[in-house]
């Protein structure tokens, strides 16, 4: 797979007001304008960033800390490292996959920062098989995050942000409601 640089990336040809870009190697372009096109199988390196209205191909594979504009959209089988971001209105194709889970379900996760006694984040995935948390380095089931945070901050503020956390996601994502 090619290699490219960011004066090969800034040659691509543009039709119709869009960055044509070829499958290849992008790990030395860590800027991409908004309104770009990739082919399938695109590789990315760490600290990307991607302006609005970009579209990958299928096989895309992106390194931990990419950043992704408003109305990026992403093909089949797209796959995402740790600490990928996305802005408002993206959306993603059929078979994408956070953390190797199967998503069935849209809105596919929601993040909440600051909270917890090291004023993290954690993210909650609405997977087919359940709600599945990463918080740190730290991934598993609701259950397990549930019996975790019980154990290491007990009743706590701590334990009470982190169960709200829980609790708001199940409200998004709207489990045991009707719609």
């Amino acid at each position: 797979m090619k290699t490219y640089t960011q004066s090969e990336f800034d040659e691509f040809p543009v039709i119709d007001g869009i960055r044509q870009c070829p499958t290849g190697n992008y790990t030395q372009i860590k800027r991409f304008g908004g309104r770009c096109s990739f082919g399938d199988g695109c590789s990315f390196g760490e600290w990307c960033s991607f302006g609005d209205g970009c579209s990958f191909g299928e096989w895309c594979s992106f390194g931990g800390r990419c950043s992704f504009g408003g109305r990026c959209s992403f093909g089949e089988g797209c796959s995402f490292g740790e600490w990928c971001s996305f802005g408002e209105r993206c959306s993603f194709g059929e078979w994408c996959s956070f953390e190797k889970l199967a998503m069935e379900h849209r809105p596919y996760f929601i993040r909440i920062n600051n909270i917890g006694s090291r004023q993290d984040g954690c993210i909650i995935y609405n997977a087919a098989s359940g709600l599945h948390v990463r918080s740190g380095c730290w991934f598993g089931t609701e259950s397990e995050f549930i019996a975790r945070v019980k154990d290491t901050h007990g009743d706590s503020k701590y334990a009470r942000q982190y169960l709200a956390a829980i609790e708001l996601a199940r409200i998004t994502f709207g489990e045991g409601e009707n719609e």
